[in-house]
């Protein structure tokens, strides 16, 4: 898996972040995860929780190692993230709670990758944010997609394809841009760095 690499540079090129990364989750935890979310998590997004627990909170920096914007969560920011998720955005979009509901579980049949608008699906596990309301999760529902990488938008919800077919994708083209081996080029400013 990809991770490997990208942790090793961050090792070399960024000590404050190596400085601010979390122990990783163990299998425990991973098993936990999946009991509340009543879903098995893919394997390679499993594997990599259990090698990455996230990034801590006392850096103040956003550190967007998936270029453009976006920095990785572990296993326990993105189930707080999913459950704030799912909080904030219930009660908006429909008229009563029984509307909602009706409308999520006919979305919850549909295959994973498909777009869905008006609600956070409690089948949607997010793997990685912009810092400003966007992003990036885990569809778990069923289908050929199971496990692919979709954005949520704050003012368009999930309206696109998937991005990635499986995290273990989103991470090799993290490590390759980070290698220089794609069009993103990384600038570093201070102890910092950002997406051209």
């Amino acid at each position: 898996m990809s991770w490997t690499d990208i942790e090793t540079w961050i090792g070399e090129k960024a000590p404050v972040l190596h400085a601010a990364l979390l122990p990783p989750s163990s299998a425990v935890d991973v098993a936990d995860a999946e009991e509340t979310l009543g879903r098995a998590l893919p394997e390679d997004l499993a594997a990599w929780w259990r090698t990455f627990g996230g990034i801590g909170e006392n850096t103040y920096t956003h550190w967007p190692l998936v270029p453009s914007m976006w920095q990785p969560h572990g296993l326990a920011a993105a189930l707080d993230c999913r459950t704030l998720m799912m909080r904030a955005i219930s009660g908006i979009a429909f008229a009563t709670l029984g509307e909602e509901k009706d409308y999520e579980a006919a979305a919850l049949r549909e295959p994973a990758g498909t777009p869905c608008v008006d609600i956070w699906l409690p089948a949607w596990l997010p793997v990685a944010a912009d810092g400003s309301g966007y992003e990036l999760f885990v569809d778990l529902r069923d289908g050929p997609r199971h496990g692919c990488v979709m954005e949520w938008g704050k003012y368009s919800g999930a309206d696109g394809d998937p991005l990635w077919p499986n995290v273990t994708a989103m991470l090799d083209e993290a490590s390759r841009a980070l290698r220089g081996e794609t069009e993103h080029r990384i600038s570093f400013e201070h102890n910092h760095f950002y997406w051209e």
